[in-house]
């Protein structure tokens, strides 16, 4: 067996997404030290996991690259079949293997294993649509085609939203959007669908109190720290304490038990404080390499089942790096989304890499 040797803008790709995951990796420890110590009585329990959690994304990774795409196209109704079955404990609640944790049964546990199931129904989502477009079966400019690539997102937004996970769902709903541009959608059948979703989403916001609390506190967060924008406050003084140059690794005050899932959701943060306006940014140009190399590696690639496949991972890894940033920053209300090769998350991370490894062996394709 002999394996398709890397191209030069998949070599790129990883590379950058190597540096990020150390960088990560760091991030991860400085953060969840003391966390670690307080919960473990050591401060290396999580980063340990985190790790673990990387050695299954880059054997994932592997594989996913030596099968190819002729494997990938074959089991994409399968994936997706098995994302939606995994969904189906959470929209539940309550359960041994879906326990409500902050409200919410976003997660899957399994012989104490934590997954969650809407990170793999995005993965296995786009997927689907590339192989289902390339194939012919259906066709994004007729209204055919694009109402079932909108529907084939439903599904599993509306059992993300049910868990409740309203930022999951968001996320979805995103991807979708993204899929339909890249699959040459009529831009008037877009318009329709986004007037369509605003309205119901305005209508889900109305429908409870707490949700136009969490809106009015993000837009007025003058008005004083309330339950509602506390992360965003304590998420925006240790982005100002670190300055230019941050307080140094290891010496952040905010992951001491001032900022909530602080390691996960809010780890640019962290990063803020600790290296500072430089750290971060190399940190966000090391993102704009990885997002431009994959846009580039989808524009040559050969075939529309290449083009429309790592365009669509590369557009969820950087929506996901959006509103971790937009929320860390304060532009976007507080919501669960972390930032991709950085955080720890487990489910997060493994999709991550398969996706970057897919990418990179679309780009070793277009080569051949």
């Amino acid at each position: 067996m002999t394996i398709t040797p890397l191209g030069r803008d998949g070599r790129i790709l990883l590379s950058t997404a190597l540096v990020l995951v150390v960088f990560g990796v760091l991030a991860v420890y400085s953060a969840s030290s003391f966390a670690s110590m307080r919960v473990f009585g050591n401060s290396y329990h999580y980063v340990v996991g985190h790790l673990l959690r990387i050695l299954v994304g880059t054997v994932a990774g592997i594989i996913v690259y030596i099968a190819g795409p002729r494997a990938w196209k074959a089991m994409a109704w399968l994936l997706y079949a098995l994302s939606i079955l995994a969904l189906l404990p959470t929209v539940l609640g309550g359960s041994s293997i879906a326990p409500v944790v902050n409200g919410s049964s976003r997660w899957l546990v399994i012989s104490g294993v934590r997954f969650m199931p809407s990170e793999f129904a995005r993965f296995s989502y786009i997927l689907l649509v590339a192989t289902l477009i390339s194939r012919g079966h259906i066709s994004a400019r007729e209204p055919r085609g694009f109402v079932a690539i909108v529907a084939l997102a439903l599904v599993p937004a509306a059992f993300t939203i049910a868990q409740p996970d309203y930022a999951g769902s968001f996320y979805m709903l995103a991807v979708m959007s993204g899929m339909l541009y890249l699959a040459e959608a009529r831009f008037s059948h877009i318009l329709i669908l986004f007037a369509a979703i605003a309205v119901l989403g305005a209508g889900a916001l109305m429908m409870e109190s707490y949700r136009i609390e969490r809106i009015q506190s993000w837009i007025n967060p003058e008005a004083g720290m309330t339950d509602n924008n506390f992360q965003t406050q304590q998420s925006c003084i240790a982005l100002g304490s670190g300055g230019l140059l941050g307080r140094g690794l290891g010496h952040g005050r905010q992951q001491r038990g001032f900022l909530p899932e602080v390691f996960s959701d809010f780890i640019l943060a962290v990063i803020g404080e600790e290296t500072g306006l430089l750290g971060t940014s190399l940190v966000l140009a090391a993102f704009c390499v990885l997002l431009w190399t994959g846009f580039r590696i989808a524009e040559r690639a050969d075939g529309f089942f290449g083009s429309v496949l790592a365009g669509g991972l590369t557009a969820s890894i950087a929506l996901g790096s959006f509103i971790h940033i937009a929320v860390v920053t304060r532009l976007l209300p507080a919501t669960g989304i972390t930032l991709p090769l950085i955080s720890w998350g487990g489910t997060s991370i493994v999709f991550t890499i398969v996706s970057l490894a897919m990418t990179a062996r679309i780009s070793a394709e277009e080569r051949r």
